[in-house]
């Protein structure tokens, strides 16, 4: 893998900053107009996933093709509706989560900010024991209040709070939920950066390092548990030698598996529908500090399926991983499942 540029470098040493000083925010995403846009036809595979969807309406996989054909032809209303007949469809079934996270995405692709929200809401009071869903919407609402400087002072924070309250929620679930404790760290450094009075800024701010002292002693406890018992650095009692900085770092061990906050399906290609060409592919996928795919190859290949999947993987986009409290860019494997209908 290339060493990473010097201006790679500086937006991942910005990011990891988040932990003592809120970076500098960038542009705002765009909510997409559908009015704006010409749809192209429709294809033979959504007329085919229309009669798949009514012979098996609690099947989430024919919706969630569907919408993403004709969401990528344009068809955002017909997208719309098709997701919301989908969680329709799954209600009351396991299938009706992942309706709700697809919805959330396809919003959220949108700029549709506040029905991205009520849907991850949705699905996360549907396992109400797990924190993980509550922990993406504080993701998401962190997101919003650090990008979006087209905000006001009192909507930043708004959505501020809004993520606080999300990682409360994920730390009742699960006391010692190390990802939860972080973002709360770094949400309560945000709102300390809006707070005019000095004694409640301060409080705040000690508040934050509580959580991050916290954290990494649950990181670092983790480290220690999964330590190698064999190898020249047990054996010598040194640490393994860190990586070069910005140099991404394995998944695996002290090292999280990162939360994925937006899925993309692959589009099946059709000329592999039609030669029957089924199976899974194997990506190791690079996932920068920011949560983002930055890079991505195939271990296991199916020629015919290759690229879809790729052109999927490098649209996921995934919570950032820490290491010792701070941001850092992990490879991991993913795989892509292909299953003929």
């Amino acid at each position: 893998m290339p060493s990473p540029t010097p201006a790679a470098i500086a937006r991942s040493t910005a990011f990891a900053l988040a932990l003592l000083v809120v970076p500098v925010v960038t542009a705002a995403q765009q909510p997409r107009d559908p009015r704006t846009e010409v749809a192209r036809p429709e294809t033979q595979r959504e007329v085919e996933l229309k009669a798949a969807t009514a012979a098996e309406p609690a099947r989430l996989a024919n919706w969630t093709e569907l919408a993403k054909l004709q969401e990528t032809r344009g068809a955002i209303e017909e997208a719309e509706r098709t997701l919301k007949s989908a969680v329709a469809a799954t209600a009351g079934t396991e299938a009706n989560a992942g309706a709700l996270t697809q919805q959330a995405g396809f919003y959220n692709r949108q700029g549709r900010f506040d029905q991205t929200i009520a849907a991850l809401e949705a699905a996360a009071e549907l396992n109400p024991g797990d924190p993980k869903g509550h922990q993406l919407v504080a993701t998401y609402y962190w997101e919003k209040s650090f990008k979006d400087h087209a905000l006001t002072p009192a909507d930043k924070l708004k959505y501020i709070d809004a993520g606080i309250a999300a990682t409360d929620r994920a730390i009742a679930r699960k006391a010692d939920y190390v990802e939860a404790m972080t973002y709360k760290n770094i949400l309560l450094r945000m709102k300390a950066q809006l707070e005019p009075d000095p004694a409640q800024r301060d409080a705040m701010l000690a508040e934050a390092d509580l959580w991050r002292a916290q954290a990494m002693r649950l990181n670092q406890a983790a480290g220690a548990q999964t330590a190698p018992t064999s190898g020249a650095a047990a054996t010598s009692g040194a640490p393994a030698p860190p990586p070069p900085p910005g140099a991404p770092v394995r998944v695996g061990g002290n090292i999280a598996v990162p939360t994925k906050t937006q899925h993309v399906s692959p589009v099946y290609p059709p000329e592999a529908q039609d030669a029957k060409v089924s199976g899974l592919v194997i990506i190791e996928a690079t996932i920068n500090a920011e949560g983002n795919v930055s890079d991505a190859r195939v271990l296991r290949s199916i020629p015919m399926l290759d690229q879809a999947a790729l052109d999927a993987v490098k649209q996921w986009r995934f919570t950032p991983t820490l290491l010792n409290g701070a941001p850092v860019p992990v490879i991991m494997t993913v795989t892509v499942n292909f299953t003929l209908q």
